[in-house]
């Protein structure tokens, strides 16, 4: 009888790929898997098969914040309390919010606790941060997406980073690099933006003043924003002008994001980290990893940790998020060197091919459970 895995996550599972992913990696390992989690929508989407369980409980539009957050915790109280009737042999909690739940069930039925503290939960909220300092001892499995930020937790809680499995949010290549790009023609650079995004962090207002000062750029934006970040830009186009220039794209499913940003000619990500945050400090942004995958020169802020992974081998530009002098003359350094652009491409994809793919990482998460599954 194949051992069986519960995971929870309050996002919405239909675009999380770093759940899927897991679960999907474990589903091919024999594992019997089943997810719960939240959706962005009163019905599932059509069309999406996994080979796992999945069980969703809607949540409403950020239009609707209130409800939303009220939605929110409602959902939360109901899938903890569906977990502690559930019997499986291992307890995958994502995030903080089913941190009790899994904990719980775990001593009930006599699973393995498994946390996901790959968020730096302590700048998030303080609940948040009790709840990860109330649990994180009990976890049989500790899982980070990058050495930093387990460091950082390790250290905040006497664990030692050896007792970390460090997966980071790599994407699946498997049938989604596209082929070589073919000469790009005339016309405006399409620069892609994709993913979620917060004005307060990433400067894409700034970018916007940028780009009216260089004419040779078009942006589109396969993107939501968290608060009112999405009304706040949709204004500033207006106000600017660049109705014609700027476009925001319907989204896509997670599996067809690469296929999809690998039709434009650059991406973009101005993330900055004004209150110094470990978060952001040692950010392992899974949609940067897409963008190579997807062979995409990057104009990036100067992260260090963008600066070392994608700038200093040669995929991306960087530039002062802050300052839209900074971000006219990274724009230039791309339309003024066009023939750049294709060696770019090139070591986009190498990286992608060679180092920042989840290949590189599955083996890791299926190790931490079969040797949890020994010790058991």
């Amino acid at each position: 009888m194949p051992l069986r895995v519960v995971m929870a996550e309050s996002s919405d599972i239909y675009h999380d790929y770093r759940v899927q992913k897991e679960a999907v990696s474990l589903a091919g390992c024999g594992y019997d898997v089943t997810v719960r989690g939240f959706r962005g929508a009163w019905q599932a989407p059509a069309g999406q098969t996994f080979p796992f369980r999945l069980y969703t409980l809607p949540v409403f539009s950020r239009r609707y914040r209130f409800l939303r957050n009220l939605a929110g915790l409602v959902n939360v109280a109901i899938i903890n309390l569906i977990l502690l009737f559930t019997r499986a042999d291992f307890y995958h909690a994502h995030n903080t919010m089913f941190l009790v739940g899994m904990y719980l069930s775990s001593r009930l039925h006599g699973g393995r606790f498994v946390y996901d503290a790959h968020e730096v939960q302590w700048e998030a909220s303080r609940l948040a941060a009790w709840l990860e300092a109330r649990f994180i001892h009990e976890a049989e499995g500790l899982i980070n997406a990058s050495q930093g930020r387990a460091r950082a937790v390790g250290e905040r809680f006497g664990i030692p980073l050896e007792r970390f499995t460090i997966v980071s949010n790599y994407p699946r290549l498997e049938g989604e690099q596209p082929a070589p790009t073919a000469a790009r023609e005339e016309g405006p650079l399409r620069m892609i933006f994709s993913g979620g995004y917060n004005l307060n962090g990433n400067r894409l207002d700034l970018l916007l003043e940028a780009l009216r000062r260089v004419p040779g750029v078009d942006l589109y934006l396969l993107a939501f924003g968290y608060q009112d970040s999405e009304e706040v830009l949709k204004r500033k186009v207006d106000e600017l002008g660049l109705q014609d220039r700027v476009r925001f794209v319907p989204l896509v499913n997670p599996s067809e994001v690469i296929p999809t940003i690998s039709r434009y000619d650059v991406a973009v990500n101005l993330l900055t980290n004004p209150f110094d945050e470990l978060n952001v400090r040692y950010c392992s942004t899974n949609k940067m990893y897409e963008y190579l995958a997807a062979g995409l020169p990057i104009l990036s802020s100067d992260l260090d940790a963008f600066v070392e992974e994608f700038v200093e081998p040669g995929a991306a530009v960087a530039v002062d998020a802050d300052d839209v002098e900074s971000i006219v003359k990274g724009l230039h350094a791309l339309t003024d060197n066009p023939d750049d652009l294709p060696v770019m491409k090139d070591k986009a994809r190498e990286l992608s091919r060679t180092r920042y793919n989840w290949g590189t990482q599955e083996e890791k998460l299926l190790e931490m459970y079969r040797d949890l599954a020994r010790n058991g």
